[in-house]
């Protein structure tokens, strides 16, 4: 199967959203993640949208620690963007896989806060920030990715009580994250979860 120019190589993962496939970009010849909006998602559910603020949110940035994104566009009547392949696992995987000795813990939130104080800096809240949109790639740096629900600050768009992931944040919070040492990413953003072993909850 190829979509343009992205020949499809495998299955990576699912979302409610879409799925995701490892394939190759043939002109570039490098290996991409493939993220394909479902067909049902296509027309009048706001999918198409969402999919593309996460593309142009995550075009804004260039940091180590957010997953770069590639290309956005449309194909055959198919939505699709694409993105660095990191080989790795989720930052909930990492945290399970075995006993983590806690500078290892501080460190790999560290580098999320990185990320996330980057997205800031530009103007982007992720609102969805959770263990399992963090990868941990076999290179040992952290990126954060699904930036699909980001807004930029001053739009102003409600809180979702039923999605745990959402934090409201303002600018002087995020300044502060920006500036954060250790200290603060260490006792913030689910890190004291990770590190009393309850990576799946937010901090309160």
């Amino acid at each position: 199967m190829k979509i343009g120019r992205f020949q499809i190589l495998d299955h990576l993962d699912e979302g409610g959203m879409g799925m995701i496939f490892v394939a190759r970009d043939e002109e570039l010849d490098r290996e991409v993640a493939l993220k394909i909006l479902r067909s049902r998602d296509s027309d009048g559910s706001g999918g198409q949208a969402r999919l593309l603020r996460e593309a142009q949110a995550l075009a804004k940035l260039a940091h180590p620690n957010v997953v770069t994104v590639y290309e956005a566009g449309e194909f055959d009547g198919q939505v699709f963007v694409a993105m660095e392949l990191v080989r790795g696992q989720t930052l909930r995987e990492w945290a399970r896989a075995a006993p983590r000795r806690w500078p290892e813990v501080i460190e790999r939130f560290i580098q999320a806060g990185r990320g996330l104080a980057a997205a800031h800096r530009a103007g982007l809240v992720h609102r969805d920030f959770k263990p399992s949109n963090v990868v941990v790639g076999d290179d040992e740096r952290v990126r954060v990715l699904d930036f699909g629900l980001a807004l930029a600050r001053g739009e102003g768009a409600p809180e979702d009580p039923e999605d745990p992931g959402v934090t409201a944040i303002d600018e002087s919070d995020a300044s502060q994250i920006s500036r954060a040492g250790p200290g603060l990413l260490a006792t913030g953003l689910t890190g004291a979860d990770s590190i009393a072993g309850t990576p799946a909850y937010m901090a309160p």
